[in-house]
């Protein structure tokens, strides 16, 4: 347990003023200072924020952990009612304001840390509870590496990556919001700038008012008076305690009404200011619509650029689709086709291959090669009886007989694994007549997806496939 453990202890089960003081003056520094990045420097103000962590800390103290790690809850809760103090207006206008002035900052000196003392605290208020304590035992409270490791359950090797990992993030939100350090320079910045000394007799006076306010919310000071006078003869000047106690409550609600008088007449001008920004905010965004709308004509023109390739490509495949229907079938030379002796049983890889190999079956009369050319859904491999097949296969073999040789005039490919292939047939007097097949990749094969069609009945632009048009 933590000497600040230990005081805390004594304070929840005794309800030592001695022990209470001793926490306040060791940790009136870490409070103030961090009270008064948070409220712009305004050192009434950063007063009485400590005061009020410090009140509410005597007020709560027996609903904390006997395991909390004090400096870290105290940096928290001053982060917690420093926030509420000021307005969320006058914190965003901050950060939009330090956000334009700020650039990459040097890793020394005072004036860097006076730029980033705003956006510090909640900073370091949204690290995990490890890393926040980390920082604030390292850099505020100066502890060594190895009272860090102690509080944490850890040896002072751990603890030192500890503090680097915690000093990493810390730099990752910084850098966020705009505020460029390498991690040297921040570790530099905090140890020599974090924490400031508070002015003399604060800490005596906020111990003495948060004793105070504390007692006389719960009632516990008066109830232990009571007791005393009831044991002891000393009735007069029990009494004269508990009037001074209650005149000293007094006095100091008067003052706090006071304040509050005073933070509202700023707020108010606070709250004209932040509509004259807001004002400002909505002229600029209408400038930046302004400038995105110029920009889209240029936007336009690229978007039509690509439209009018696109259509020049569409329109050169409907060309060659419509030089091949319209092109005579004049005979071509006997050279240019594979004839008939040459076919071969070249398999299924790719459409020529499929295509020799339904010509070979045809002219071999291999009823098993001719179905299996079919792609299933074509029908022809779904001939179950004999006679049907004996049918099939002298249609296809009658039809290849007509042909003396033939040449692949073009392949038109209709995604990855569909294909239109133009084919030259050569009659035995050498005539020529073109023909269309439609073929489809089955995993690693190209079958046959449907009869071959003339030329008569595939005009261009209505290719049929399936139930649909392939245009």
């Amino acid at each position: 347990m933590t000497d600040s453990q230990t005081l805390l202890a004594e304070y929840v089960a005794n309800g030592s003023d001695t022990a209470f003081g001793e926490l306040v003056a060791r940790y009136i520094n870490l409070v103030y200072s961090t009270a008064a990045r948070l409220v712009d420097g305004d050192a009434h103000r950063a007063q009485d924020v400590a005061q009020e962590v410090f009140t509410d800390l005597a007020r709560g103290a027996r609903g904390l952990s006997s395991k909390v790690m004090l400096g870290g809850w105290l940096h928290r809760h001053t982060c917690f009612v420093a926030a509420h103090t000021m307005r969320r207006e006058r914190r965003r206008r901050n950060r939009e304001r330090q956000a334009v002035e700020m650039n990459a900052l040097e890793d020394h000196g005072e004036a860097h840390f006076a730029q980033i003392a705003p956006i510090l605290d909640e900073a370091i208020d949204q690290l995990s509870t490890p890393d926040r304590t980390a920082i604030v035992m390292r850099f505020f409270e100066g502890q060594d590496l190895r009272s860090v490791g102690q509080a944490l359950a850890t040896n002072e090797g751990a603890a030192q990556k500890r503090v680097a990992r915690a000093l990493e993030k810390l730099r990752g939100l910084l850098l966020r919001r705009g505020v460029a350090l390498s991690g040297a320079g921040l570790a530099t910045l905090l140890a020599g700038h974090a924490v400031a000394a508070a002015p003399a007799g604060l800490a005596l006076s906020i111990s003495t008012a948060a004793i105070s306010s504390a007692a006389a919310v719960s009632g516990g000071l008066t109830l232990n008076l009571l007791k005393l006078m009831a044991m002891t003869k000393l009735k007069l000047a029990a009494g004269a305690i508990v009037i001074a106690a209650l005149g000293t409550s007094l006095v100091l609600e008067q003052h706090a009404q006071a304040r509050l008088r005073q933070d509202n007449q700023a707020l108010r001008l606070e709250l004209d200011r932040s509509t004259r920004l807001s004002a400002e905010n909505q002229r600029l965004a209408s400038l930046t619509d302004t400038a995105a709308r110029r920009e889209s004509p240029l936007d336009e023109l690229t978007r039509l650029r690509a439209e009018a390739a696109r259509l020049r490509q569409q329109q050169g495949q409907l060309a060659s689709i419509r030089a091949i229907q319209t092109a005579p079938h004049s005979p071509a030379p006997a050279s240019d086709y594979l004839l008939k002796g040459a076919y071969t049983n070249a398999g299924f890889t790719d459409p020529d291959s499929t295509l020799q190999t339904m010509m070979w079956a045809g002219t071999t009369h291999d009823a098993a090669t001719i179905l299996a050319c079919f792609a299933p859904e074509a029908g022809q491999s779904e001939i179950r009886t004999e006679a049907q097949q004996k049918q099939s296969v002298e249609v296809v073999s009658r039809s290849t007989s007509r042909w003396s040789g033939y040449r692949v005039l073009d392949h038109q490919n209709f995604g990855d694994d569909r294909m239109v292939t133009t084919v030259s047939f050569r009659t035995a007097d050498g005539e020529s007549v073109l023909c269309r097949a439609k073929l489809r990749r089955i995993g690693s094969e190209w079958k046959f997806d449907g009869e071959l069609g003339a030329d008569t009945e595939l005009k261009p632009g209505q290719i049929r496939w399936g139930d649909g048009l392939v245009k």
